[in-house]
């Protein structure tokens, strides 16, 4: 069958669909066989070794949590993006996985493999064949998405559906049909039940279609930016009042531009960011004005909307704006072999010194890539606090003992400590152990986690009742924390000044991943 015509705004060039250009060949095949079995290496390497840290251990939560009644997961918010808690819940009863922190992260860590080559093959008609080919080699190394692929988070397939949805837009651009947009609309589904954050690649499709109908002409463009600055100022009102996860918008009510623009910077790369907004006005020059708006529509779309909230309504990170990641890849990967190809026609350099001018953008991504993951695979532990370190210490000095443990993060000191709480089958050894929250309401109105009074108000009486809680039952004690997250429940410093009174570090755990201080602080009682 040939190929649907080019539209009549269309400039090709360079790419074409279905031509030569676009084609994966031989090389391209075995090129893509070992980067993904680069990518699969990669992902199941350490996959184990990491601790838990506070999102993965509510998804364990949500996957052995009772399905129905009043507090079973039904219940709860979760409900409206299941995908990631329903499978593990399948897998783990029917046996075929365990809820070791390996097991539970394997589903994603193929998910992820998988995406590698699916990159390849989606971006071929959008950048050409070894382009996409390089973008399925950016993806392979790159960290942050072999972060989200050891991570039971459904943030992962989100990247999976995102590069469907961008293929799929492309050929209904091309020639529209019903089965394209079926695939495309299943797409943002999958991407939307796995994480609230799938919702941003309807957003894209949308803007891609505004974009496209009509020839962006003055007027037009003076339309589409008071129809967007009209959009803009309702999306916080309409956050505030529609949103159904009110109780995360409470729980991040500080927004801040700066965080958002630093952590985007972290999560997708700097000089993949510039390289993939040099490489809009080239492909719009030499691949076409509907591949231009197509990758950056869903580059753009939400990233602006992400820093509309950012700048009023919440503290937004980058890693809401997941979903830009294939267009981000694949945009640096055109720049990379344009700008390359452009370097190699305007110097006479011959043999090898040509190729590797060729070359020198795509190792400088790949090695950045590489540098990255080294320090994901040592220093940085993953990118995630040393818990599963913490509550070994914790439980070797108890030595037998029931523990009480005060921590911000209860979820995965939960899982540690009391595994098997949420099914209720909760070893004998560990009935004893109390894992308590620390919360700035708790400590300010002298409550427990039941919200009964059960001390005066402030920092010093609240760990004095931790200590007879300890006292009475025999139990050794510990507070388990890391700074930035105490910071944000103790405005004024008090909980940290009396624990510095009260107690002393047994135990410190470094781990900084870029600017965030990840480090663990064991704090037991000060020896008489």
């Amino acid at each position: 069958m040939s190929a649907p015509p080019a539209s009549p705004r269309e400039k090709t060039r360079t790419v074409v669909v279905d031509s030569e250009r676009t084609r994966l060949r031989r090389p391209h095949l075995w090129a893509l066989l070992a980067i993904t079995a680069v990518a699969a290496a990669i992902r199941c390497l350490g996959i184990g070794d990491w601790s838990l840290w506070v999102d993965e251990a509510h998804t364990w939560r949500d996957a052995t949590m009772p399905l129905h009644g009043d507090n079973g997961f039904l219940a709860t918010d979760r409900v409206m993006y299941p995908l990631t808690f329903l499978l593990l819940r399948q897998l783990i009863d029917a046996g075929w996985i365990g809820e070791d922190a390996a097991s539970l992260r394997l589903p994603f860590a193929i998910v992820g493999t998988l995406t590698v080559p699916l990159l390849a093959v989606a971006g071929r008609r959008l950048i050409g064949a070894w382009p996409a080919t390089l973008a399925a080699a950016l993806l392979a190394l790159h960290p942050w998405h072999v972060y989200w692929s050891q991570n039971a988070r459904g943030y992962v397939i989100v990247v999976f559906a995102a590069v469907i949805v961008v293929e799929r837009a492309f050929a209904y651009a091309r020639a529209p049909g019903w089965g394209k947009l079926f695939a495309i609309w299943l797409g943002v589904g999958l991407g939307a039940v796995s994480h609230p954050t799938g919702v941003f690649l309807a957003v894209s499709f949308v803007a891609f279609l505004v974009l496209r109908a009509r020839p962006l002409t003055r007027g037009r463009i003076a339309l589409l930016a008071i129809i967007g600055g009209a959009l803009a100022g309702g999306l916080p009102w309409a956050v505030d009042h529609l949103s159904p996860f009110q109780g995360f918008l409470r729980s991040k009510s500080t927004p801040s531009v700066t965080h958002f623009v630093l952590t985007s910077a972290y999560y997708f790369r700097p000089g993949a960011l510039l390289l993939a907004a040099a490489a809009l006005p080239l492909l719009h020059r030499f691949a076409g004005r509907d591949r231009s708006l197509l990758l950056g529509s869903f580059l753009a779309a939400p990233f602006v909307a992400l820093l509309v909230l950012g700048n009023w309504r919440v503290l937004a990170t980058a890693r809401y704006a997941i979903v830009a990641l294939p267009a981000v890849v694949l945009l640096a990967a055109f720049a990379c072999a344009h700008l390359g190809m452009a370097a190699m026609r305007a110097r006479r350099a011959r043999g090898p010194a040509l190729w590797l001018l060729a070359a020198a953008l795509p190792l400088c991504l790949l090695g950045e890539h590489a540098f990255a993951l080294v320090d994901y695979a040592t220093v940085q532990h993953g990118q995630r606090a040393r818990w599963r370190e913490a509550a070994a210490f914790v439980r070797a000095q108890a030595a037998g003992k029931p523990m009480r443990v005060a921590t911000i993060n209860f979820p995965t000191l939960v899982y540690y400590l009391r595994p098997g709480m949420w099914r209720g089958v909760v070893a004998q050894e560990d009935l004893g152990n109390d894992i308590v929250q620390i919360e700035d309401w708790m400590v300010a109105e002298g409550r427990d986690q039941t919200k009964e009074r059960v001390c005066e108000p402030g920092a010093a009486n609240h760990l004095a009742w931790h200590r007879r809680c300890a006292n009475e039952r025999g139990a050794f004690f510990a507070v388990v924390l890391t700074l930035p997250e105490l910071a944000e429940k103790d405005r004024d410093g008090s909980i940290l000044a009396a624990l510095r009174e009260q107690c002393e570090v047994a135990m410190h755990l470094p781990c900084w991943v870029g600017p965030k201080d990840e480090s663990i602080y064991v704090y037991v009682w000060k020896r008489p």
